[in-house]
């Protein structure tokens, strides 16, 4: 398999950022929720301590396994 440029790595790149820009914009448009609220109530119901770090962590976690379908 050959290698990938370092440019195609950058533009390639550049192209997924644009992507997720795009999705964030037309989710604030259209007042669509980023975040699913099954996500959200699950991560509420944890009890977390307050700490920012803990609740992000736990947060992507939970968006990773309901983006992955488990």
């Amino acid at each position: 398999m050959a290698k990938m440029s370092a440019a195609n790595k950058k533009r390639i790149a550049e192209m997924k950022a644009a992507v997720r820009r795009g999705r964030m914009l037309n989710a604030k448009r259209t007042g669509e929720r980023v975040i699913p609220d099954k996500v959200l109530r699950f991560v509420g119901s944890l009890g977390l301590p307050n700490n920012p770090w803990v609740y992000n962590v736990v947060l992507a976690a939970a968006i990773e396994r309901e983006a992955n379908g488990a």
